[in-house]
């Protein structure tokens, strides 16, 4: 009997989850549109350039794996019928990928409309000396941005989307970024430097057409189909009542890429499709300007691309 009310208040959760998480309403196309997801090879990014295919929309798949970034391209091309899918190889803990990246993108489009900073990490070192998940969610979507904003210019009305998270809140800018703890604290101070860089960037270019904003895309469970052991079984159930589906967890990042409402809102933060509060961490501009400039030389900018 306590079998079929555990499965009972797990079906009644779920429900609950599905009828509260925000979807992207807006049935806006995207013919004609050039939009650039990192990490869209699986999970959130996968789902975010999937949706903007069916939209029509030109899709450059930008993720490390070239096997799981030719694979995302092939699904989603026989999914959507959409063959302005394609990919290019970015690793974002090498800067030196970033640049070879904008590189080749730049040298066969002529336009770039929307900007999907989705990539995350694990915690490991990178090539140049620091935490795997500070360069792949902070400097390397940093570089990245600044070295296409000069087209994202060119192309406006254009958007600049940064995925961050709620732990944004127990995050802090730290001074020496080869040494930041735990995983779990390294992980926060990534996603509030997120919130900093969307906010600094949107004010740096107010005015220029550009528009950019942040995100918390929610808990979401992005391992549930990748499951083998019976305690790993166990664990995707707990993951898929009570976490967001990859689906779910991309409708704001989808949210802002395409609704008309978003055209003139920049430096805000979203959840689940609407605007929410940031901490007040992220608010300060005095520390987002230090930590603009930090990074600034942490990628080695030269004068020219300082914005």
């Amino acid at each position: 009997m306590w079998l079929l009310w555990l499965l009972l208040t797990l079906v009644i959760i779920k429900i609950f989850n599905k009828l509260t998480t925000g979807k992207c309403s807006s049935g806006n196309i995207m013919t004609g549109k050039v939009v650039i997801v990192t990490g869209a090879s699986r999970g959130l990014g996968y789902e975010t350039a999937l949706d903007l295919a069916r939209r029509g929309a030109k899709v450059i798949v930008a993720c490390r794996d070239d096997t799981r970034g030719k694979q995302a391209v092939e699904t989603i091309i026989n999914k959507t019928k959409n063959k302005f899918v394609r990919y290019i190889k970015l690793d974002l803990s090498s800067l030196k990928s970033v640049r070879e990246f904008v590189n080749e993108f730049t040298s066969k489009e002529a336009k770039l409309d929307v900007l999907i900073n989705n990539a995350g990490a694990i915690c490991t070192k990178t090539e140049d000396g620091i935490m795997r998940d500070m360069q792949v969610n902070h400097f390397g979507p940093f570089l990245l941005t600044i070295l296409l904003t000069p087209i994202l210019k060119k192309s406006s009305p254009s958007r600049v989307v940064i995925v961050s998270s709620a732990l944004h809140k127990l995050g802090y800018v730290p001074e020496n970024w080869s040494n930041t703890g735990s995983y779990f604290q390294a992980y926060a101070n990534s996603k509030l430097c997120n919130i900093l860089f969307s906010n600094e960037l949107a004010r740096r270019l107010e005015g220029s057409g550009v528009v950019v904003n942040s995100l918390n895309p929610g808990q979401v469970n992005t391992s549930l189909y990748r499951s083998s052991t019976l305690l790993e079984k166990m664990r995707s159930l707990v993951l898929y009542t009570f976490f967001k589906s990859p689906e779910e967890g991309a409708q704001t990042s989808i949210y802002l890429a395409v609704a008309d409402e978003c055209d003139d809102v920049s430096g805000r933060y979203y959840e689940d499709c609407k605007e929410s509060c940031m901490s007040h961490k992220a608010k300060d501009k005095d520390l987002a300007a230090k930590l603009w400039s930090m990074s600034e030389k942490f990628v080695k900018l030269s004068p020219e691309e300082v914005i």
